[in-house]
């Protein structure tokens, strides 16, 4: 008896069960960052294929502004210099097939300057011992970096030192004002430096009117004594 075997052949074009679907990177709004900061932004992806995994990557238009740097699915930027660039985030899934890649996404980072400066000092943290004394703060006095003058606090037994500088900061420091008598511990001075880059409009941290303005060649001048 003979047997005949039939063979059925099915052909399969290329891409004929390729039904992947393109991911979706969520629009990311605008950021900003201070310039030496750094900033982190999440991504958030969708894919109707939930077993897919992703790759994501994202440049900076200039990285003389602003860096960028990928970590799983966050970015880092980094602020370098004042000014705005784009950031652009592509991404890409593993399943090799048409449709892997997403739309990228852009946005603008925008890098401010760096924010103020504060040093606050205790005890140690003494002014410099070769400060130009020019005595009492006066209004519209102008203090050179080097410089100083002395002002009343709300401390019977102490006075405050206003100096500027060599970068252009100033610092106000708590002294003790020596009569030869003994003080009340609630009273003694605590020695307290504070020191910033910005106008002074009051003298919050000892409470006192003082206000002093920064001029463009790094000296100050004196707006308010109390």
């Amino acid at each position: 008896m003979a047997v005949t075997l039939v063979t059925s052949l099915v052909f399969m074009s290329c891409g004929a069960f390729d039904d992947n679907s393109q991911p979706e990177i969520e629009p990311i709004t605008d950021k900003t960052v201070d310039a030496g900061g750094n900033r982190s932004v999440n991504i958030y992806i969708t894919d109707a294929d939930v077993d897919d995994t992703h790759t994501i990557r994202a440049f900076s238009d200039d990285t003389s502004i602003a860096t960028v740097s990928v970590k799983a699915d966050s970015l880092t930027i980094t602020g370098v210099a004042v000014g705005t660039t784009t950031i652009t985030v592509s991404a890409t899934d593993d399943s090799g097939q048409d449709n892997a890649a997403a739309t990228p996404v852009t946005f603008a980072v925008t890098v401010n300057p760096p924010p103020p400066q504060v040093t606050i000092g205790f005890g140690g943290n003494r002014s410099p011992s070769d400060l130009i004394d020019k005595g009492v703060c006066a209004v519209g006095m102008t203090l050179k970096p080097g410089e100083s003058c002395s002002y009343d606090s709300n401390n019977p037994f102490a006075e405050i030192i206003f100096f500027v500088l060599p970068d252009g900061s100033v610092c106000r420091e708590q002294v003790p004002i020596l009569r030869g008598q003994e003080i009340p511990e609630q009273l003694r001075p605590r020695n307290l430096k504070f020191c910033v880059e910005w106008d002074i409009e009051q003298d919050d941290f000892f409470g006192t009117s003082f206000a002093a303005s920064k001029n463009l060649d790094g000296s100050w001048t004196i707006r308010n004594v109390p």
